[in-house]
């Protein structure tokens, strides 16, 4: 009973973290960083910020992450009271690539923005903290650009994969890091497999690659997207399966644990994606669709917690 309510749990997160259908379409911030996959990434998600900006949830997550961190608050407000950019406007999508959710290289890629653009207002802005004059020197070696204050030890580095689409790692002093997450190639094997059939221009995507054993069940990754239409975010989640059996018996075991979850689900924000749920088995996999309300989403988590 435990691994059918883990099933169906799995299932309906899916969907809210992103899994799905076949497409063509692709992202800036892919397009650009899709042929330097580092060899042993197994996880890529993205999404597409222009589709999803004018939502609750993302007003809501913005404002969460704004409250937490003061620091990226009054990074935000400077940049736009003293550069006119406002960063959640300039970013359209953004792509992140990772080992095991570890070491993510984050690519974004940015609406009327450059290098140029943005080098006069960090001069700009760093003067008016220092009350002088500010050059900042920028060297650029294969992908990576190297950042420099003259007289300042410290450097920091980032990488221009396009005109417009910036990539950096998550310690932006360490060169090293970048430059061996940019070493890469297109991606092989299941993830590569996986990344082509989702698109990267919906409002949210991801392909996985990650063998695990679950309750004797194989499941070896999974690939999708989450896409918004008229207020509804729609999504069809691919969770792969090691066999035909596998995924039958996983189909078996997520829908009567669905059933279980929706007598709990009543009366919350969350009934009406779980009762939109349909889970099946196709060939080796487990495909899981549903659709979620944006009015209901910003109350999703706590409701999650609710009945989980």
């Amino acid at each position: 009973m435990r691994a059918m309510k883990k099933l169906a749990a799995v299932a309906a997160v899916a969907l809210s973290m992103t899994f799905a259908a076949t497409a063509h379409a692709e992202s800036k911030s892919w397009a650009a960083v899709k042929g330097s996959i580092h060899g042993k990434a197994n996880m890529v998600f993205g999404g597409n910020l222009a589709a999803a900006r004018s939502t609750k949830v993302f007003s809501s997550a913005m404002q969460m992450m704004l409250t937490e961190e003061p620091d990226a608050a009054r990074a935000f407000e400077m940049l736009k009271t003293g550069c006119n950019i406002d960063v959640p406007a300039a970013i359209t999508d953004f792509t992140v690539v990772m080992r095991d959710a570890e070491d993510p290289l984050v690519v974004l890629a940015l609406n009327g923005l450059d290098e140029a653009k943005l080098v006069a207002c960090v001069e700009s802005l760093t003067a008016k903290e220092l009350g002088k004059a500010v050059k900042l020197t920028a060297k650029k070696k294969g992908k990576i650009t190297t950042y420099s204050v003259p007289g300042e030890k410290e450097k920091l580095y980032f990488a221009w994969l396009a005109k417009d689409v910036l990539a950096f790692s998550e310690d932006p002093t360490a060169k090293g890091k970048l430059e061996k997450l940019l070493a890469g190639k297109a991606a092989k094997g299941a993830l590569g497999k996986y990344l082509g059939k989702v698109n990267s221009d919906h409002a949210l995507w991801a392909g996985v690659s990650m063998k695990e054993k679950e309750d004797g069940l194989t499941i070896l990754g999974g690939y999708g997207s989450v896409d918004l239409a008229a207020g509804k975010w729609n999504g069809t989640a691919h969770i792969v399966m090691g066999s035909d059996k596998d995924a039958n018996t996983a189909a078996a075991m997520g829908n009567q644990g669905l059933g279980e979850i929706r007598t709990k689900a009543k009366g919350t924000s969350v009934s009406a994606m779980i009762n939109s749920l349909v889970l099946a088995a196709v060939g080796a996999e487990l495909e899981v669709k549903g659709t979620l309300g944006d009015a209901d989403l910003t109350q999703l988590v706590t409701d999650f917690d609710k009945i989980f």
